[in-house]
């Protein structure tokens, strides 16, 4: 590890901002299974969180050794990076703990929730789409559910913050209004552990998805079971997002509950 990320660690800027949201976003997000919010963090923090994840990214491979993958092919694809992602950097780096976006995902989620602030718990990720990448494939449509231990019940959700503007030609996400209200729905997978790539759900009608761009700063909240989908970047610039999944301690289904999804 170079001492470059060290060093951006300890220039971490004091944010003070806070943000509630309004009966709308929570009419929203039980309805839809999503809302967006204008901005969540500082101007100062938004740009050390660039540095730090740009730094990340050129030294991923060394500071996340499995933990770097990418979403639109398997491990040892030959295609470069599609859609690289970087998970939980939170455990080797903490002071992306210390920050605004940190502490307002966790209260927000706590409303979303509807759930006790000291019982939000959040893991993190970051995700990059370079710029006109000549990749066509959009990330497929999907539900996070999908991807956890289905013998566990979830209550959870996601904020996606983009560190550049989030718009249709960048990739921003699209979500299918009211999916979350229904259960789980078959993905198709391939590949196992931190090497497991997005192959989604098929048969999704995308005629009744909505967009959801969003400032650089801003965020996207959406329940586990929400699908959604990114397209390609076909834009001169990179988009870089930032996302934390926000839950309660998962709970450990019933014999019963399990046998009907192995039914």
């Amino acid at each position: 590890m170079s001492g470059k990320i060290e060093e951006l660690m300890r220039q971490r800027p004091e944010a003070e901002f806070a943000v509630e949201f309004s009966p709308r976003n929570l009419a929203e997000f039980h309805e839809r299974g999503f809302t967006t919010l204008e901005r969540i963090t500082t101007e100062p923090e938004l740009q050390w969180l660039r540095e730090v994840y740009d730094q990340l990214f050129v030294e991923r491979a060394q500071l996340f050794p499995g933990a770097h993958v990418d979403l639109i092919q398997p491990a040892g694809g030959a295609d470069g990076d599609l859609q690289a992602q970087i998970l939980l950097p939170e455990i080797r780096f903490p002071e992306l703990r210390k920050t605004a976006f940190w502490r307002n995902g966790q209260a927000l989620a706590s409303a979303l929730l509807e759930i006790d602030l000291p019982d939000v718990r959040g893991w993190g990720h970051m995700i990059r789409k370079p710029p006109l990448d000549g990749c066509e494939l959009p990330l497929p449509w999907h539900q996070d559910e999908a991807y956890w231990d289905r013998s566990f019940k979830y209550q959870a959700l996601a904020c996606w913050m983009p560190l550049d503007p989030a718009t249709p030609e960048s990739g921003c996400m699209s979500y299918i209004p009211g999916s979350h209200r229904s259960g789980v729905r078959e993905h198709q997978r391939a590949g196992d552990g931190y090497a497991r790539h997005v192959v989604g759900v098929e048969g999704v009608d995308s005629s009744l998805a909505i967009a959801a761009p969003v400032a650089a700063g801003g965020a996207v909240f959406h329940h586990c079971r929400t699908l959604h989908s990114s397209g390609p970047n076909r834009s001169e610039r990179v988009r870089r997002a930032y996302a934390n999944e926000w839950q309660l301690e998962p709970v450990k289904k019933r014999d019963t509950e399990r046998a009907k999804l192995s039914a």
